[in-house]
């Protein structure tokens, strides 16, 4: 391995706490991490992608993207698609090698391995990983019905780290495999790259990137002066000039709605409205029927009527955004101009401000808005004032700590992960965690982000799944039990803080948090309660054989199992 990426990988694996695994197993990660977040602007985990171990099908990375969003579950794939009514999908394989030169029996068993997942029925040995991501991608098939904009698309990349010289041979054993895969009569296109130590370098360094993207903006005014706001222009711009700021270059729409207080809503009256407009040919309409479109960018760099804007989100327009993608392959749709608002400010008081006024205007109440947008940016806050040995950093939009220096990405908090760390440590609900993070926001309405909250529930609940992901990293609790971390976690919490949880907005909530994190800042006393929490899992007399534990009698069953381990211990004193 050349120094360079070998500096690269070392750095990464820092910054990821998975130093204990082996140069090879760091090196699958580091590809898969490195490829995925030029595909793709979400936040996802390692393990999310990672499928190298035995029975991986010479496969060391497997990820479904849907409508955007990488998939881990078939219940997140349901919500996506039912959601909006279409279905944008995608297929991507890695294979990594740390070996200095291309292999062509190498990059012919990769291939294999793609290939047999990929028919109906496998012969290779599969294991756990690969046979869910199957099970997704079976049922990804299935919703063919939904694939009204294209099929999908199929992406293999085999990485080593030599440098890729076109050889005839690979490059023969490369189309053939690319033939056959398109033969399946499946995707849209199928591509299989080769990609040497320069190519993933240059992955790898992209990463720290903010998105940026370059479009005509021609017809526009610029605003007045704003305190504290660099610039701000108000304008229309070409349909195709808006679709690169909503989609790249495989007409797959961008994960640029964080900021947006709502996801998308699908088929309901507004959206039909939008849709039947464009349907009906209206194009000339649609700009002075349409609110339009409003963008926060970090940075904007113009040159004549070319802007480049960089890290940018779309905080008023989601519908609308998702509408025209969705629409994009009627006749005419070129003739549709989108109002837009741009505005360029690093301010987050700025940001917020433009995000609730702009937002305001349907279906989403003043007091949802507030405690999607005014508890995130506090929580965010809070965050950051705690002290202590381990810091956690709370990620309100996906990768904004990608290129801050010193952060490792083990202390980084999504929003999904705290919403499903809370809902499990505190809502006592582990089994309704799995699928999309709005979704389940939806199922716990009113009683997750509600102003009157205290911080610190949310914050040991953070802290509590920090602990438990850097015990399966360093072996110290099986991985076994990570399809069961949420349920664990929930475990945790009852041994600690006791099994009655404490009014969510009460001073008694908080002093008992306080202890519990204490505790969990301790490493030993955490390592030993955590093995406590997962051999009465263990012992509960839950199925272990499950592959995903969904049913609320499973949370019942540990429950019990808990209370009695407790009631135990009191009757002991």
């Amino acid at each position: 391995m050349d120094k360079i990426t070998k500096s690269l990988l070392e750095t990464f694996s820092s910054q990821n706490e998975i130093e204990r695994l082996a140069e090879s197993v760091q090196f699958e990660h580091f590809s898969n991490y490195s490829i995925i977040s030029k595909l793709n602007r979400s936040s996802f985990e390692l393990d999310d992608i990672h499928t190298g171990s035995g029975g991986d099908c010479a496969i060391d990375g497997l990820c479904v993207i849907a409508n955007g969003k990488i998939i881990t579950d078939i219940d997140e794939l349901n919500e996506i698609t039912e959601g909006p009514g279409y279905l944008d999908a995608e297929i991507i394989f890695i294979q990594a090698k740390t070996t200095s030169s291309f292999s062509g029996s190498e990059i012919g068993s990769f291939i294999y391995g793609a290939k047999d997942f990929l028919s109906d029925n496998p012969k290779l040995v599969q294991n756990e990983k690969i046979k869910n991501i199957k099970a997704i991608w079976d049922e990804v098939i299935n919703k063919s019905s939904y694939m009204i904009n294209r099929r999908p698309h199929c992406k293999l990349f085999y990485v080593c780290t030599g440098k890729w010289v076109g050889d005839q041979n690979l490059q023969a054993i490369i189309d053939g495999g690319k033939a056959e895969i398109e033969s399946l009569g499946v995707f849209e296109n199928v591509s299989i790259a080769p990609n040497g130590a320069t190519e993933i370098q240059k992955f790898y360094h992209e990463t720290k990137n903010k998105l940026s993207t370059t479009i005509n903006f021609q017809n526009r005014i610029t605003l007045p002066d704003i305190v504290d706001v660099k610039e701000a222009y108000l304008g229309v711009i070409p349909f195709n000039e808006f679709a690169k700021l909503i989609q790249d270059e495989n007409q797959t729409i961008h994960s640029i709605f964080d900021d947006n207080v709502r996801d998308f809503q699908g088929e309901n009256a507004v959206n039909k409205r939008i849709k039947n407009t464009l349907s009906d040919g209206k194009f000339d309409l649609f700009c002075v029927l349409n609110n339009g479109v409003t963008l926060v960018a970090s940075s904007i760099t113009p040159a004549g009527n070319r802007f480049t804007l960089r890290d940018y989100q779309i905080v008023n327009g989601c519908q609308t955004s998702n509408i025209l993608h969705e629409c994009q392959k009627i006749d005419g749709i070129s003739n549709v101009s989108v109002p837009i608002k741009i505005i360029v400010t690093e301010s987050e008081d700025i940001k917020t401000e433009i995000t609730l006024a702009t937002n305001s205007q349907t279906e989403v109440r003043t007091e949802q808005l507030e405690a999607l947008s005014q508890f995130q940016k506090r929580l965010e806050l809070y965050f950051n004032a705690e002290k202590g040995d381990i810091k956690l950093h709370y990620e309100r939009r996906s990768q904004q700590y990608n290129s801050t220096p010193g952060i490792k990405r083990t202390q980084i908090i999504s929003i999904p992960i705290q919403i499903k760390s809370f809902a499990s440590v505190f809502l006592e609900s582990p089994h309704l965690v799995s699928g999309y993070y709005g979704t389940i926001v939806n199922r716990f309405k009113g009683q997750i982000f509600a102003a009157s909250h205290k911080f610190l529930p949310y914050y040991v609940s953070s802290l509590c799944y920090y602990r438990i992901e850097q015990y399966f990293r360093s072996g110290e609790l099986s991985p076994e039990y990570k399809k069961a971390r949420f349920h664990i976690m929930m475990a945790v919490r009852m041994l600690s803080m006791g099994c009655v949880i404490d009014q969510l907005n009460s001073n008694a909530i908080e002093r008992k948090c306080e202890v519990f994190k204490v505790l969990l800042l301790d490493d030993k006393k955490a390592l030993k309660i955590f093995n406590q929490a997962t051999q009465l899992f263990e012992k509960s007399g839950i199925d272990l054989t499950k592959r995903q534990y969904k049913s609320e009698s499973d949370t019942e069953i540990l429950k019990d199992a808990v209370i009695a381990h407790s009631k135990s211990l009191q009757g002991a004193r």
